[in-house]
């Protein structure tokens, strides 16, 4: 976690379930709703985003179950079964931890 100016922090989740673009507008959608996140950057290579948060507004594990609970299987949790039937369906298999889209 990198401590920024204004009270802000940026540091790096892990998306290891990342399988296509399919998923980005889950991802950008969950991260433009998800109170105290001020920018984020997804790495699609390196299956990771990096966001930058106000301190007290959010935490990276409140970031991380919002992702989960839309279908988005993070590295400390599993995507929410009821939301995976919303994921494109490349992306299904691998939000359900059974491999990637390719």
């Amino acid at each position: 976690v990198a401590q920024n100016a204004k009270g802000t922090k940026t540091v790096k989740i892990n998306i290891p379930a990342y399988c296509c673009n399919g998923l980005t507008p889950t991802i950008e959608n969950t991260l433009a709703y998800e109170k105290g996140v001020v920018e984020w950057k997804l790495d699609k290579d390196h299956k990771k985003v990096t966001i930058t948060y106000k301190e007290g507004k959010t935490t990276p594990d409140k970031v991380e179950k919002a992702l989960s609970e839309n279908g988005v299987r993070t590295e400390h949790y599993k995507a929410n079964p009821k939301a995976i039937p919303h994921l494109p369906k490349c992306c299904q298999p691998a939000a359900k931890g059974e491999g990637s889209c390719h």
